[in-house]
């Protein structure tokens, strides 16, 4: 059964990224807070660091950065770390549903998805989920925007700020 945002606040973090080194490291810290079973949205330009977040992301969950790649022909990825890791791209779609290539089973899991371009999964605004909003700010820097409207995904957001800003 899918998760349904019934929460109407918003919660959101922005900080700004000077580097690719900046933006992973902050991947690590969102690793730090998860407990698994979290769905994380990310949304940017092409180009603008989402998977490089996520190879951060997936350091912070003891994989090895080097296996994360841009999973735009396979659309699908599984890692197996502290949690597992499903790293969904639906860049190639226009469109995408929940029962679409088996998404609900990664979205609804025990593991963390991270899909890029959420905004291209139907409803994803209605589902609980982070979203990670990733925008160029400068030639090498990006503002990232973690926002959340259920008590959840919030809670990470209140734990990333406490322990990080």
């Amino acid at each position: 059964m899918p998760q349904v945002a019934t929460e109407s606040a918003s919660f959101t973090f922005v900080i700004e990224s000077r580097s690719q080194h900046e933006t992973k490291s902050w991947g690590r810290r969102l690793a730090s807070v998860l407990e698994g079973g979290e769905l994380l949205g990310l949304i940017g330009d092409l180009g603008s660091g989402k998977t490089c977040f996520i190879k951060g992301l997936a350091s912070g969950l003891n994989l090895r950065e080097e296996d994360i790649l841009s999973p735009t022909f396979t659309m699908i990825q599984e890692h197996h770390g502290r949690f597992q890791l499903f790293h969904i791209d639906l860049y190639r779609l226009d469109e995408a549903g929940l029962d679409d290539l088996g998404l609900r089973e990664y979205l609804f899991s025990e593991g963390i998805a991270a899909v890029e371009w959420f905004e291209r999964l139907r409803g994803s605004t209605e589902l609980e989920s982070l979203s990670v909003r990733i925008s160029f700010s400068g030639a090498n820097s990006r503002r990232i925007e973690f926002s959340a409207a259920d008590i959840r995904h919030a809670s990470i957001i209140t734990k990333l700020k406490n322990r990080f800003a």
